[in-house]
This record gives C-alpha cells, sequence and structure tokens, in this order.
C-alpha cells in the first residue's frame, strides 16, 4: 500500500502540475466559476429547504446592517474552516504540520515537503465539500428558521469555494492510483512512475 512520503520513491517522474501562483489566468476561471456554483448552490438549497421545511416559504425579509455583517462573518468563518479541514487532512495523512496562506484570489492549506498517493488526496481535496455539506443538510433539517438563510448561505459559498478542489479532484481522475502528489499550497504536482507514462 502506497503511503505518504518525505522522499519521492525511485522510479517516479514529474507528469504534470497546477500552478495559481503562475497561472493567473487558472485562478480567475476558478473564481468565476466558484460564483456561479455557488448561485447555482444556493437555489438548489434553497429548493430544498423549501420542500423540507415548507414554513419557510412564507418567511422574508431584508438585510440589515446587523445581517451583512454576520454574512461577512460567516465569509471569514468559512475560509478558515474550509482551509482547517484540509489542513486536518494532511495532518492526518502525513502527521506533519500543514502550512496555510491568503492570496489576492485564493486561500490555501499545503502540505510542500510530503508526496501524498492519490486515494488520500482526493480525501484532502474532498474534505470540505463533503464535511461542510454534509453538516449543512442537517442544520436545514434542525436548525431555528431565522438561521436557515444563514446557513444556505454558508453552505452554497463552501461548495463555490471548493471549484478549485473540484479540479483538483478531477485531474486525479486522469493519474494511475500509483500516482503522488506534492502540494506547496499554489502548486499541485503529479508525479507517475515511469513505467505506467511508458506503458499506460
Amino acid at each position: 500500500m502506497i503511503t505518504s512520503t518525505k522522499m519521492l520513491p525511485e522510479g517516479y517522474v514529474l507528469s504534470g502540475e497546477i500552478n495559481l501562483k503562475k497561472n493567473k489566468r487558472l485562478a480567475i476561471t476558478l473564481n468565476i466559476a466558484a460564483f456561479f456554483v455557488f448561485v447555482l448552490s444556493f437555489y438548489l438549497l434553497s429548493s430544498f429547504t423549501a420542500l423540507v421545511r415548507p414554513n419557510l416559504m412564507n418567511i422574508s425579509g431584508s438585510i440589515t446592517a446587523g445581517g451583512a455583517a454576520v454574512v461577512v462573518g460567516l465569509v471569514i468563518m468559512l475560509f478558515t474552516i474550509h482551509e482547517l479541514i484540509h489542513g486536518v487532512f494532511f495532518w492526518v495523512f502525513t502527521r506533519s504540520k500543514p502550512v496555510f496562506a491568503l492570496r489576492l484570489f485564493y486561500a490555501y492549506a499545503g502540505a510542500p515537503d510530503w508526496y501524498i498517493p492519490t486515494r488520500q488526496f482526493m480525501i484532502v481535496a474532498l474534505g470540505p465539500l463533503v464535511i461542510i455539506g454534509a453538516a449543512g443538510l442537517l442544520l436545514i433539517l434542525l436548525a431555528p428558521i431565522r438561521w436557515i438563510m444563514f446557513i444556505i448561505f454558508f453552505v452554497a459559498m463552501n461548495t463555490g469555494g471548493a471549484a478549485g478542489d473540484l479540479f483538483v479532484f478531477a485531474r486525479l481522475f486522469k493519474l494511475p492510483p500509483t500516482s503522488l502528489m506534492n502540494d506547496t499550497g499554489d502548486i499541485v504536482t503529479f508525479y507517475e512512475r515511469q513505467s505506467t507514462i511508458d506503458h499506460p
């Protein structure tokens, strides 16, 4: 069984990368995609809420200054929780402290000293989307009515913010299960066994 390692095993070669630090166009594209995913997620979550809690259909209101402040607080909390979940999974698989940073177009957690196998990296990538999404759906069913729209906003924002994670996850499907990933935060680098490249 392949495990995370600090030393690239013999026979592995560089096969590709996702470089948000250098590829600003990709970073901007992912942010645009994140906005549309957010809008779609907000609509679907609102429809789901109307289905499971129809008593909310008649509730309306405007955004007050206090409500706007809560939204800003939720966004900051979301970035923090989202990256912490990535970090927790990095720690689970490496037992090493991850790195965190905030950039102009994105925030990140990374494990720059480690090479992580495909299946573990899939869990790292999708951890925040799955955990926050599942918790959000449960809260929609159980939370007081006054908090529902904030929960919908939070979960929709997280889903949109996971656009980059989904992009990486989709890229992993093109790689053999024996591949290794190195994630510095800005750059995810992919390594494959030379034999799998020569004989796909």
